[in-house]
């Protein structure tokens, strides 16, 4: 489906590139010159009767600005016309126009002559919502009052203005909402589309209730401003005001963040301000090739020296730096955000290799706004202290990864990389570890793969060591990060249909029906909520912990509060001994602990210095937003599941046509 989407955008593009506009009208039309309103600088600013808007973009080279820009749009019939000429003020072009009917949406485009005579249409770099000539697949189905795309547009993106729109009503939860400290942060990453059956915000929303009885405080939602094409996990970023219409509206975003600040949620957002693909309308001014040279908004090669990704930001010229500060105001403002994630932070230079006093002055802006919002970093850089010192958090990193496969598969051995002592990199302030991201393979496939013993054929031994793993980072000190599905088991490659391709959804394959996960999401559950509700205050300082490498039996104490013990040997019993004091077997219903445990491999005991009663769960399935309606067959009980506009019939782990034909 995905491929044959993507054939029908292109040929349905090809169709419009025949709507280009005719510059035969203005032809002889001279360049006008004027000075800005007042605060006018990039971007769309609107009056505030809700009838007018001023309308301003950058349009120059290194060298010179361009001849002219015309304003072409709903209100021009899309076409050139001399009235709608945009006035020059140095290398910005802008327009005012009055009359517009307050809450109407309207298309627009700048038509550009450049200094060398070249001819482009671009959108607005600062529009909070655009066209595509491919809205009408998936974007149309997350938002069926989606505005058409223009007939007479080119086939590219088209900035919707609407003066006068009304404000969304935060609730009181939103407005006062306490952000969690950020080194007692237990973040839930997830791609939105791959989420939930629905693939959009309401259907995230629709499953809130199972994030928050994970116990999660925090969600990190991956890139949702607009990219390229219709699914995509949205590293390949075009704009940065507009929410990627796949997921739904922007109403549909601030419905789930208001939602989850109700639930004690904090929301974060990855951004990727690295780089940027070919319709951003500053690289579609001057885009790959000989014309890269000549555009002042990117660096031709990565100051950094790492992998190119789509065009790479200059951080040093002054428009772009005003972007990306007025994209942190923006978004803490207007959608209320708790955070940011930002991809590839070591990439965000100028001309030269400054990224780290970049991301200080970034954060300066985020704190300025709201000094306790987070900014996470994906820092392969050198300078890491030194950044979280000035208050950010960074990634630990695939290297922890590693480790948390060798106990998964109970090999027990140093991580490839050498690092004999692995697991203490989880153990620290400032740093968000993680046993599995979107980056790394799933840590369940690797044990299928090539764990140790039974574990790549016994998939209940298999999914019992989960709560284990994630136990033993999520206890440690420090800020922790769990990805989508880990919880209970998720075993499927990161590599099927394509790295950044879909994935079967758990609830297709059975897992919340499936005893063994059902309980694997219990255990973990409970242990994330007595660190995020129950207990927090007993994880402050350093633990004592023994998590060294080859070290079957491992633990972790929280003084008199919280003792921790884990077996991950694949093959032998360990034998736990408690330490001195009283101790009470949280998930054993709180009972009163003895001296000693006989641990099974991959078996986890977590002890409290109190009698603290672990929550429980009757039901961990919520139905997605397109709906899973439960009907009785003769055979099995049975799922009718509407996906894709198609009904197909759960049963078991298998999926069906109505007429009986097998799908996976």
């Amino acid at each position: 489906m995905k491929r044959y989407l993507a054939l029908v955008s292109l040929f349905t593009c090809a169709l419009y590139v025949c709507a280009q506009v005719s510059w035969s009208a203005v032809e002889d039309v001279a360049p006008i010159t004027g000075s800005r309103p007042d605060g006018v600088s990039n971007g769309i600013y609107y009056g505030a009767d809700g009838t007018s808007v001023t309308l301003c973009t950058y349009a120059a080279s290194k060298t010179a600005p361009a001849k002219r820009v015309f304003l072409v749009g709903d209100m021009t019939d899309w076409k050139l016309k001399p009235e709608y000429q945009m006035k020059r003020d140095g290398n910005y072009f802008w327009i005012t126009l009055t009359g517009l009917t307050p809450g109407q949406e309207y298309g627009i485009q700048y038509a550009v002559e450049r200094a060398d005579g070249v001819k482009k249409i671009i959108c607005d770099l600062y529009s909070e919502k655009v066209l595509h000539a491919d809205d009408q697949y998936e974007p149309k189905q997350a938002n069926s009052s989606l505005m058409p795309y223009p007939a007479k547009a080119d086939g590219s993106y088209v900035t919707v203005i609407q003066p006068g729109k009304e404000a969304y009503a935060w609730s009181d939860a939103t407005l006062n909402f306490q952000r969690p400290d950020k080194n007692n942060l237990i973040i839930y990453e997830t791609w939105v589309y791959d989420y939930t059956q629905a693939h959009t915000f309401k259907g995230m929303t629709n499953k809130l209730d199972y994030i928050q009885n994970l116990g999660v405080n925090a969600i990190e939602l991956m890139p949702v401003s607009e990219f390229e094409g219709n699914i995509s996990w949205g590293y390949n970023p075009t704009l940065y005001f507009a929410v990627d219409k796949t997921y739904g509206s922007s109403d549909n975003l601030k419905k789930l963040i208001d939602e989850c600040h109700k639930r004690g949620i904090a929301v974060i957002v990855d951004f990727v301000f690295n780089h940027a693909y070919g319709q951003n309308p500053m690289n579609k001014l001057y885009p790959y090739g000989s014309d890269l040279s000549s555009n002042p908004w990117f660096n031709v090669t990565p100051p950094e020296g790492g992998q190119t990704y789509g065009q790479d930001w200059n951080h040093d010229f002054g428009p772009a730096k005003e972007m990306f500060n007025r994209v942190f105001r923006y978004w803490l403002e207007e959608y209320k955000i708790d955070g940011f994630r930002l991809d590839l932070s070591h990439g965000l230079c100028g001309t030269t290799n400054n990224a780290n006093s970049n991301l200080k002055a970034y954060y300066q802006t985020v704190k300025s706004v709201s000094p306790s919002a987070y900014m996470i970093l994906e820092h392969w850089g050198s300078g890491h202290q030194d950044l979280i010192n000035n208050g950010m958090l960074c990634w630990t990193g695939a290297g922890l990864c590693s480790a948390y496969y060798q106990i998964a598969m109970g090999w027990l051995e140093p991580d490839p990389s050498g690092n004999t002592d692995a697991l203490h990199d989880a153990n620290r302030n400032g740093y968000v570890s993680y046993a599995e991201s979107h980056d790394e393979e799933r840590m369940q496939y690797k044990v299928k793969m090539y764990g140790a013993g039974d574990l790549k054929t016994n998939t209940s031994a298999r999914v019992a060591r989960v709560p284990a793993c994630v136990a033993f980072n999520v206890l440690l000190k420090g800020p922790h990060m769990l990805w989508q599905f880990e919880e209970v088991g998720y075993d499927i490659s990161i590599d099927q249909n394509g790295r950044t391709g879909t994935k079967p959804h758990p609830s297709i394959k059975g897992y919340f029906t499936n005893s063994d996960r059902v309980a694997a999401f219990t255990k973990c559950a409970q242990v994330i909520t007595l660190r995020t509700q129950l207990m927090p205050n007993a994880f402050t300082g350093t633990p004592t912990v023994n998590i060294g490498s080859r070290v079957a039996l491992r633990t972790i104490q929280w003084g008199t509060n919280v003792f921790a013990a884990a077996n991950f040997s694949a093959t032998d019993n360990q034998i736990l001994t408690l330490p001195s004091g009283t101790w009470y077997d949280y998930l054993n219903g709180a009972t009163r602990a003895s001296g000693s445990y006989t641990l099974a491999p991959g078996e986890l005991k977590v002890f409290t210095g109190s009698a603290v009663v672990a929550p429980t769960f009757e039901n961990i399935q919520k139905r997605d937003a397109q709906g899973v309606e439960e009907v009785q067959t003769d055979e099995v009980r049975a799922q009718k599941i509407l996906r894709d506009g198609q009904v197909f019939i759960l049963r078991g782990d298998k999926l069906y046509t109505v007429t009986g034909n097998l799908v996976e």
